[in-house]
């Protein structure tokens, strides 16, 4: 198919494109050592304050990332993508369409707890087919990305000893997500959002309520932790930094969007109302109420998800035709 605005095709120049961005981040190997950012002398990387809101620098400095082929459908292009984030390489795929007439709107994909970017692949090429721009990553522990999954009482005890609890870990690893489709030449850097299933919509609406530049926030079967405090100060601080419920009142004047089954078993249809009624406007709540859907993605969803993407990033389904006037 061709491009209709530059008449030329999406397929043949996207390696090109992809080219520009492994120059401009200064990677040409075929392998990334791990390896920690370099900040600057006495610059703050990360820290949580007395009220328990966590806090990375907005300015992350340029993502670095190996890109390789993995496959390809009838309209869609498969990436197999690596990119640094803190002492660890993140294993992701990227979706994009063969061709387009404009700038892409880009979606990072958050998956839930102990769940691979293989088993986020559908839903990414279902929102890419919408013309986007998806990453679906592997967290941290999981699947081809390395790194050792923390419970609470490891990640307190991280925090406690001054090191970055592995919750917040994956904040970053997100927000770095968020850095690699920003600054891709194909991406519209106005129009992307982060969305998560599960933990990972909690990841999600932490990470852009930390970084404001994200355009929109999509959460998945997911909640807060609706935490009340107690008797500990510091434990009060810790839970408070991974709880989204902390945090989502932060996303106005970006827009939020949470879609829920009401046959959920996992995390109650009560326990998202409880985390959306914290949220400022503009919002929006869309309930599925469909048999098949229990915890998180499935079928039932499409028609919300897209609606809920042309809600925040002005995405529209392909499936809409208009009727010509007589």
């Amino acid at each position: 198919m061709k491009i209709k605005k530059n008449h030329v095709y999406f397929a043949a120049i996207a390696v090109v494109i992809l080219g520009v961005l492994l120059l401009y981040s200064g990677i040409f190997a075929k392998k990334i050592q791990k390896s920690g950012e370099n900040p600057k002398p006495q610059e703050i990387e990360w820290t949580v304050d007395k009220d328990g809101y966590l806090y990375y620098p907005l300015n992350r400095g340029n993502i670095k990332f190996y890109r390789e082929n993995y496959g390809e459908t009838e309209n869609l292009i498969i990436s197999k993508i690596i990119y640094q984030s803190r002492n660890e390489n993140i294993y992701g795929f990227l979706v994009l369409p063969k061709s387009a007439a404009e700038l892409l709107p880009g979606v990072v994909l958050l998956p839930g707890a102990g769940v691979g970017k293989e088993s986020e692949l559908e839903l990414a090429k279902n929102i890419a087919q919408l013309d986007a721009a998806v990453l679906a990553i592997d967290q941290r522990g999981v699947g081809e990305t390395g790194g050792h999954i923390q419970n609470l009482d490891e990640d307190y005890s991280s925090f406690l000893a001054g090191k970055e609890p592995y919750q917040h870990l994956l904040v970053y690893d997100a927000l770095r997500g968020y850095d690699l489709l920003h600054s891709a030449p194909f991406v519209d850097s106005d129009r992307i959002a982060i969305a998560g299933e599960s933990l990972g919509g909690r990841i999600a609406v932490i990470a852009a309520a930390i970084d404001r530049n994200v355009n929109g926030v999509l959460v998945i079967s997911s909640a807060g932790l609706d935490f009340k405090g107690g008797p500990d100060e510091k434990k009060n601080t810790f839970l408070k930094s991974i709880d989204s419920d902390h945090y989502i009142r932060l996303i106005t004047p970006r827009k939020l969007v949470m879609i829920h089954s009401i046959n959920d078993t996992i995390i109650p249809l009560s326990s998202a109302v409880n985390s959306f009624q914290k949220a400022q406007e503009p919002k929006q709540f869309i309930l599925v109420n469909d048999t098949s859907c229990r915890h998180g993605y499935c079928d039932g969803m499409h028609e919300g998800i897209v609606s809920a993407l042309d809600y925040l990033i002005q995405i529209k389904s392909k499936t809409v035709a208009s009727v010509p006037d007589e």
